[in-house]
């Protein structure tokens, strides 16, 4: 099962994500558990995912492993955003923080008052050396005074009105909270993100066997991995909805510019599994004829085409 870093020293935050995170098929690790968790990263930019990925990057480059990272700011509009990404530098503690903004809003009206948390999680992955930004915020206005204890954070939400709730957001639950907060936002998209790129999925991508005086057509793809940089027949993967002959005419028309007529359906239907990109083919393949059309390949998709006997085709290691 494939390993996640949850890139924080924050134990409560740890376990919040992790149980966030329960239903998928992963193994996620804190810091504590590969060993980085002395490592002080510094966050210098003016922007949350900025600063997520430069952590996200550096203890994943640490690691091997495909981490997450986040970062939050606090803006309170009276105090002209202040104190934003410096959030967590704004006081010693948590005290120290809300005092400051509470004597800061002394004398302002309700209506006034209004605040937002912002949140950007950096997911990295070191093996391709790529990474994905998701994005929370939630508004609220700053409350006369302290209620509650704040939870996993940086205690700004013993101070932060919430209006739907008609409670500071220190006393709500957790997962109440994560319904609507901009951490709550930021890690389901992530989650959502995990669902799609990672987990293992099974695709159907009919193919089509073009016969045309006595030769088949077939194409090259154009694809960077090597291992995909290979000659096949025309097809793709069924979309969301759409049947198998529908979906081969689609493609082949996409691909080739022929319109064609499926004949005959081919026996057994092949299936490849690919762990590498954690998925599995399933190949029915069709011998089609042409009805319509003039061939136009998809130049954005194909580097070359042709016609080709058996044994011609053979030799290309189809």
């Amino acid at each position: 099962m494939q390993k996640i870093l949850i890139a924080t020293t924050n134990e409560g935050k740890f376990h919040e994500i992790v149980n966030l995170f329960s239903d998928l098929h992963f193994t996620f690790v804190s810091l504590k558990q590969v060993g980085l968790e002395k490592y002080d990263v510094e966050e210098p930019y003016d922007t949350t995912w900025e600063n997520a990925l430069k952590k996200a990057k550096f203890y994943a480059k640490k690691s091997g492993l495909l981490t997450l990272s986040e970062d939050g700011a606090f803006y309170v509009d009276a105090m002209n955003g202040q104190p934003g990404i410096r959030a967590k530098r704004f006081g010693a503690d948590a005290k120290e923080r809300n005092k400051k903004i509470l004597t800061a809003l002394k004398n302002v009206p309700t209506k006034k008052r209004t605040a937002r948390f912002e949140l950007s999680a950096c997911l990295y992955n070191p093996q391709n050396d790529s990474f994905s930004v998701f994005n929370g915020k939630v508004k609220g206005l700053i409350s006369e005074k302290e209620t509650g204890t704040a939870m996993n954070g940086l205690g700004y939400d013993a101070i932060f009105y919430y209006p739907p709730f008609r409670k500071n957001f220190s006393q709500i639950s957790v997962a109440e909270k994560n319904t609507v907060s901009h951490r709550g936002q930021a890690l389901l998209k992530v989650k959502y993100f995990l669902e799609k790129q990672f987990h293992f999925r099974q695709l159907v991508v009919p193919a089509a066997i073009i016969v045309k005086d006595r030769k088949m057509f077939f194409q090259k793809r154009r694809d960077s991995r090597k291992e995909f940089d290979r000659w096949e027949f025309p097809g793709g993967g069924v979309e969301d909805g759409e049947d198998l002959i529908g979906c081969l005419k689609r493609e082949v028309k996409d691909e080739t510019g022929f319109i064609v007529e499926p004949l005959e359906l081919l026996s057994p239907i092949m299936n490849k599994v690919e762990k590498k990109y954690s998925y599995q083919v399933f190949l029915p393949v069709y011998i089609c004829k042409i009805k319509s059309g003039k061939i136009k390949v998809a130049h954005n998709e194909v580097s070359d085409h042709g016609w080709f006997t058996i044994k011609e085709a053979l030799k290309r290691s189809i």
